[in-house]
């Protein structure tokens, strides 16, 4: 029997001892926050539809890039970050930086390594393996943070959570620390979507775990004490069981919140989950007719307070990008745009935010081999609503 086997059983064995009390004990934490609303602008209605695309990065030849994010800086600016390498998982998978100045009519600039695992293995003082999922958002204190994924044995089960802080749009950051979130090992904690902004300055981090089961999470997370600032955060869970991850948190109101899961089990549909008293509770998980093929998704409030979801529409592949909109908070959607379409080939891990000129940024992954970058606003939604647009909008696609 080799080592690795041997280590193997010894973590198993201890798995199946301490799951129970880890069950418990993770689920017996409450926290109740006050979202911020999402801002209702009555103008964009008002505006010329419009939609611009552009790839982040060039093409990556034999090398892989996904899970993207973006978000918006104090400035104006917009910083996306993903991680790239030989393969998902691989030693040689880093965590890179783009930004872009809309006022300079200028396109991202060059990627830039913010972590790899050397420089993780450095900040942390422990061994790193490897690298991934980096979120970023800014506060209203114009900080730039990031939270990632580092993993010092294993695969995504074995990983922990991370934090890094920028007081300078990015340029220089904070020494990484690591989150204490699970009294087992403190392992299998991952982030993915876009955090809601809370009144107190703070944030709501949708996570998830899959050590043994799988569900989603939520982690509270702000900076206290501006004269010496401190870290302060905790984790809850959404709701427990093994069907569903990722969680994307639509927020409608001060205290209530929509939560979308990527879906895990054989039915394979996009399951919903709510809360009305500002994510202390919320309700148990219900499956909707739309179609998840064990991926990724986003849902953004509007401004008509409306939802917006990016969504891969299959049962089983990933060969599709598609823009759906709900006006029954979530119950039921319209799908109103296909924006990637083709056979064989991955089209990934949407990530949206609404800007504050009510514009709406999607980045995702495409092919595998670039981050693409699209920019709408409200009224192309609403052009694009009507069927017969979405038919003219397919067949100009195509002519190109």
């Amino acid at each position: 029997m080799n080592k690795r086997t041997v280590w193997t059983l010894i973590l198993a064995t201890f798995a199946l001892h301490a799951w129970p009390f880890f069950l418990w004990l993770s689920n017996n934490g409450t926290h109740e926050s006050m979202f911020v609303p999402p801002p209702q602008d009555v103008t964009a209605n008002r505006e010329q539809p419009f939609l611009k695309e552009n790839f982040i990065i060039p093409d990556q030849g034999d090398r892989m890039v996904h899970v993207a994010s973006i978000c918006e800086m104090p400035e104006g600016k917009f910083v996306a970050a993903w991680y790239g390498g030989t393969r998902e998982g691989a030693k040689d998978v880093a965590i890179f930086l783009s930004f872009l100045d809309p006022r300079k009519k200028g396109s991202w600039t060059e990627p830039e390594v913010v972590v790899d695992r050397s420089s993780a293995s450095m900040e942390l003082f422990r061994y790193i393996k490897k690298v991934g999922n980096p979120v970023v958002f800014s506060d209203p204190m114009n900080r730039l943070w990031m939270v990632f994924v580092t993993i010092p044995f294993g695969g995504w089960s074995c990983s922990s959570l991370n934090v890094k802080i920028s007081d300078d749009g990015g340029s220089t950051w904070t020494s990484a620390r690591r989150l204490t979130l699970s009294p087992f090992l403190n392992i299998s904690e991952l982030v993915r979507n876009n955090p809601v902004p809370l009144q107190d300055g703070g944030f709501g981090v949708p996570i998830y775990h899959e050590f043994i089961g799988y569900f989603p999470e939520m982690l509270w997370i702000r900076l206290i004490n501006e004269r010496n600032p401190c870290i302060e955060y905790e984790k809850t869970r959404i709701i427990g069981g093994r069907d569903y991850i990722q969680p994307a948190v639509a927020v409608s109101g001060e205290r209530s919140a929509f939560a979308f899961y990527r879906c895990r089990s054989e039915k394979r549909t996009v399951g919903i989950g709510k809360t009305v008293d500002g994510g202390a509770t919320w309700s148990a998980a219900e499956r909707l007719e739309q179609a998840n093929p064990d991926a990724s998704l986003d849902v953004i409030p509007l401004s008509d307070s409306r939802f917006l979801m990016a969504y891969n529409d299959s049962f089983t592949t990933r060969e599709n990008l598609k823009l759906a909109l709900s006006g029954d908070r979530g119950k039921s959607w319209q799908a109103i745009a296909t924006l990637e379409n083709s056979q064989g080939q991955e089209f990934s891990y949407p990530y949206m935010i609404r800007s504050r000129s009510g514009d709406i940024h999607l980045v995702y992954t495409w092919k595998r081999k670039r981050i693409k970058h699209v920019v709408f606003n409200e009224a192309w939604i609403h052009f694009m609503e009507k069927s017969s647009m979405e038919k003219l909008f397919l067949e100009k696609r195509t002519a190109q």
